[in-house]
């Protein structure tokens, strides 16, 4: 039986795509444009060559670099990665808005992640988590925002 939780990196997919990314340092940001370029242009591909758990994880990658990020990288580092080798040290705007875009649809309010939660609770930890996701990206986009707060 695989792994399967309420976290960015608790199923097998998301782990799986942290190894290949630790295994592949200097394809990082490749790795993670082609996932979300499939995800932008081939949406009715998920479950058949990404899946939900996958896009999740690689936004959450991307989040973790951001300001707000801090407990992401440490759920990395708590599986005992090289955070180092899996983090693009600086992901630039489109990175960043791809990441967002593949989050909203695999993880937003009707998000393929989201389904299939027996237990309550879960269902709502799992919200959290895509909701910490989305708000870390929503203050990075708005971070030269003078009308916004700091904090959301």
């Amino acid at each position: 039986m695989g792994t399967f939780g309420t976290g960015p990196f608790d199923s097998d997919d998301a782990r799986d795509l942290v190894d290949k990314l630790a295994d592949r340092p200097g394809q990082r940001r490749e790795v993670l444009d082609r996932l979300f370029f499939r995800v932008r242009d081939r949406p009715g591909l998920l479950d058949w060559e990404f899946s939900a758990d996958e896009v999740v994880a690689a936004a959450a990658i991307v989040a973790a670099s951001l300001p707000g990020g801090e407990d992401i990288r440490q759920q990395l580092a708590d599986l005992a990665c090289d955070v180092d080798a899996i983090l693009i040290p600086a992901p630039d705007g489109e990175l960043i808005d791809s990441a967002r875009q593949a989050l909203l649809f695999a993880a937003g309010r009707d998000g393929a992640w989201h389904n299939g939660w027996i237990n309550p609770e879960k269902a709502t930890r799992a919200r959290q988590t895509s909701n910490h996701l989305i708000a870390i990206f929503v203050r990075e986009q708005h971070s030269q925002d003078q009308q916004l707060p700091l904090e959301f």
